[in-house]
């Protein structure tokens, strides 16, 4: 029955028109994907940037709230909450109704949180209100970018889009803690850093209005169906004309738009009931293991390098930068890896990489993303134990320095395989398939954090980090293996149900 209703399912995808000649499968240009891999990228830093740059100012949000810094803390608690809720909703609203209306009310609330803040003086209650608008604008936008990379460019060259786009966004994201820092040491207000944010926002909701193309598949097809009223940019509408531009010439007629589903309070769950399918979760937990190495840094860095390096706050802003590089080279590396262990895996197997349009059905994706995977993960394994072990026999503070690099572009390199994988398998859900890894990231992360501080106390930072490897690594390892020899066969199952 399962090779039945698989055989339907390619048919379905066979990239043939009525007149028999051949579809695109998406008939953007390579010059309007390059575009959308770059804006996107710089518009994916509403939801890095926000956190990067918040750090080093706890001790000043601190003074002038007139709160302790426990009290400053319980705002990022509550951003990374709303991180874990936003993008479930907005996802499923974008599968369903389209990414370029639901992309640009997210940065038009970002927008409003970042300017309430900019003139929030010394109400601590408004400041935990307006963070968490933020967030609802902020952390659904790289949902939206990964739905609209798996819209315009096909599985087998994916990673050509991603690599760049993640790349972009942790760039830019570096000099977060740097701003941070240097107001924190120089200056003795916070307001110009959100009035910076502002200015970005609202650059990155005039630059969308007037050239983002609607992508959704549900919407628009391949590109060559005609958007209309809040789908088409308001450039098009300026002009008077009713096709957004594609720079391409047809081969084949127009590609019938995917079955549009009526979005339900419900569909917002589904991300929630992603996390449920066992090859969905067996991807999920590499996922928000290797996030959570990341994470883990990000919080242990500022007390590392102030209490034993003695470091100030513009230097602790500096400290971040090699690791922020790292993730931007991890992630360069890894958009290139997916595209080439996929090409391997697919020649292998005979299966073709030319007919953009043809299902999985028994091609192994897990084998071809996960290729040569367990050797990152044993890499970060030992890294992060010797940053631990640096650390705590104090040794010079470049070695740590050095060891970020490496750590936070082996863990970025398996977060980025794992999340292109996680689109690959839900093809018509993508946007809601990357929400549900948000979900189980920001999950993760968040345990991570809150135990670290008693742990380093009671084990030291050399057998916290070595616990710590040791859990990331085995379970990641076990994760890995799981989806390379089952994933298929599960996901097989539940593409037959």
């Amino acid at each position: 029955m399962s090779k039945v209703k698989g055989a339907a399912i390619e048919d379905a995808d066979t990239s043939t028109t009525n007149h028999g000649s051949q579809e695109l499968y998406s008939v953007f240009s390579p010059a309007k994907q390059a575009y959308l891999t770059y804006f996107l990228g710089f518009t994916m830093i509403l939801s890095t940037l926000t956190a990067t740059i918040y750090f080093p100012l706890i001790p000043m949000l601190s003074k002038q709230f007139h709160v302790s810094i426990q009290a400053i803390n319980l705002t990022i608690t509550v951003y990374a909450i709303v991180q874990a809720i936003s993008p479930g909703i907005f996802a499923s609203v974008a599968d369903s109704f389209g990414r370029r209306p639901v992309l640009l009310v997210l940065v038009a609330l970002y927008a409003l949180g970042s300017l309430g803040l900019a003139l929030n003086k010394n109400n601590y209650a408004a400041l935990i209100a307006l963070r968490a608008v933020q967030s609802i604008g902020g952390s659904a936008i790289p949902t939206l970018s990964y739905g609209i990379a798996a819209d315009v460019v096909p599985t087998a060259e994916r990673g050509r889009m991603l690599g760049p786009m993640l790349s972009t966004c942790n760039a830019i994201s570096a000099v977060g803690p740097v701003i941070g820092g240097a107001v924190a040491l120089g200056t003795s207000g916070v307001e110009w850093v959100f009035r910076a944010l502002l200015i970005i926002s609202a650059f990155c909701f005039i630059v969308a209005g007037f050239t983002l193309p609607e992508t959704a598949r549900c919407v628009v097809g391949n590109g060559s169906e005609p958007p209309s009223g809040i789908w088409r940019t308001w450039w098009s509408l300026i002009r008077g004309r009713e096709t957004q531009k594609t720079d391409v010439a047809l081969a084949g007629t127009c590609a019938e738009v995917s079955k549009k589903e009526k979005w339900r309070l419900q569909t917002a769950f589904a991300s929630l009931r992603i996390i449920l399918y066992k090859d969905a979760f067996a991807v999920l937990w590499v996922v928000a293991l290797t996030y959570s190495v990341y994470y883990t840094f990000q919080v242990a860095i500022p007390v590392i390098f102030a209490e034993i390096y003695l470091y100030n706050e513009l230097e602790i802003g500096l400290v971040f930068l090699p690791g922020l590089a790292g993730m931007t080279i991890g992630g360069i590396i890894a958009g290139k890896l997916v595209d080439v262990n996929y090409a391997v895996v697919a020649k292998k197997h005979n299966f073709s990489t030319e007919n953009h349009h043809r299902a999985l059905g028994d091609f192994p994706i897990e084998s071809a993303r996960y290729r040569n995977c367990l050797a990152f993960v044993a890499c970060e394994t030992i890294l992060v134990i010797g940053y631990g072990w640096a650390v705590h026999y104090h040794v010079h503070p470049s070695v740590p320095i050095i060891l970020q690099f490496f750590i936070c572009a082996a863990s970025t390199l398996l977060s980025h395989t794992a999340s292109a994988l996680l689109v690959d398998i839900f093809p018509e859900k993508s946007s809601t398939a990357y929400a549900s890894g948000q979900i189980m990231r920001c999950g993760v992360s968040a345990a991570s954090a809150a135990v670290l501080q008693p742990l380093v106390s009671a084990l030291g930072y050399g057998w916290y980090f070595t616990v710590f490897a040791a859990f990331v690594g085995i379970c990641g390892a076990i994760s890995v293996s799981i989806s390379r020899l089952k994933g298929m066969q599960w996901r097989q199952k539940r593409c037959s149900q």
